[in-house]
C-alpha cells in the first residue's frame, strides 16, 4: 500500500531511495548523534511525519540506509567449496568496497556499529548473509567436500572478519591486485575447512 506524505505526495520508491540517501549523507556529515530528521525531510521534500511512519525510530531509519546501499549478492554455486566461499566473501568485500567510495569522514561505518542500529542491520542483512554461507557449506558436506564436523559458524564468521579487519582497521595492507587478494582468500578458506594447500 502507497503512504502519503504530510505534503499529500506519496511515499513512492523514489522518495525511499532519496531518503535513505540523504541519511547516508547526513550520517557522513554530522554522525549518528547528530542526525537530524527535519533536515532530512526539508532536503527530499516531505514531512518529518513520513519518514517517522515509515521508519519510526532513528536507529531503524539509519539501518534501513545503511542496507539500502548494501548487495545480499547471488548464491554461488562452482562445484567447489572453496571457490564458492571465496566469492562469498567477495560479495562481502565489495559492499565494503562501495561503502568506502561513499564515506568521506567513516560516518557509516560507526552509525552500522552502533549498539542500537547494529541488531537491526543483523536481522535484516546480516542473517541472510549467514544462511547463504551455511547453504554453501551444507551443501559441500554432501558433496563430501568437508567433513560434517567442521564448525561452520565459525568459518563464515572467520571469513567475515577478516574482510573487516583488512578492509577498515588494516587497509594499508593490501594485496597488489584483486587476483592476489583472492588467492588470500583461498588459502584462508582451504585453512578454516581443512583442506590441504594446492601444490606449486
Amino acid at each position: 500500500m502507497t503512504e502519503s506524505t504530510t505534503k499529500g505526495r506519496p511515499l513512492d520508491d523514489d522518495l525511499t531511495r532519496r531518503v535513505l540517501a540523504a541519511v547516508r549523507s547526513q550520517l557522513e556529515d554530522s554522525g549518528f548523534v547528530n542526525l537530524n530528521i527535519e533536515k532530512i525531510a526539508s532536503s527530499v521534500g516531505c514531512g518529518k511525519t513520513t519518514i517517522y511512519r515509515r521508519w519510526p525510530t532513528k536507529p531503524e531509519l539509519v539501518a534501513a540506509a545503511i542496507v539500502d546501499g548494501l548487495k545480499l549478492g547471488d548464491m554461488p554455486d562452482t562445484g567447489d567449496v572453496v571457490e564458492d566461499l571465496v566469492e562469498h566473501a567477495w560479495q562481502n568485500l565489495e559492499n565494503f568496497r562501495r561503502s568506502k567510495e561513499e564515506a568521506k569522514n567513516n560516518g557509516l561505518l560507526l552509525a552500522m556499529f552502533n549498539m542500537d542500529v547494529i541488531p537491526i542491520i543483523s536481522d535484516s542483512f546480516m542473517k541472510v548473509r549467514h544462511a547463504m554461507g551455511r547453504e554453501i557449506l551444507s551443501r559441500a558436506v554432501e558433496r563430501g567436500q568437508m567433513s560434517d564436523e567442521v564448525d561452520q559458524d565459525a568459518i563464515i564468521d572467520a571469513l567475515a572478519g577478516f574482510t573487516l579487519f583488512r578492509v577498515t582497521l588494516k587497509p594499508d595492507l593490501k594485496a597488489h591486485d584483486d587476483e592476489e587478494l583472492r588467492g588470500t582468500y583461498r588459502s584462508l578458506v582451504r585453512s578454516l575447512i581443512g583442506r590441504a594447500p594446492e601444490p606449486r
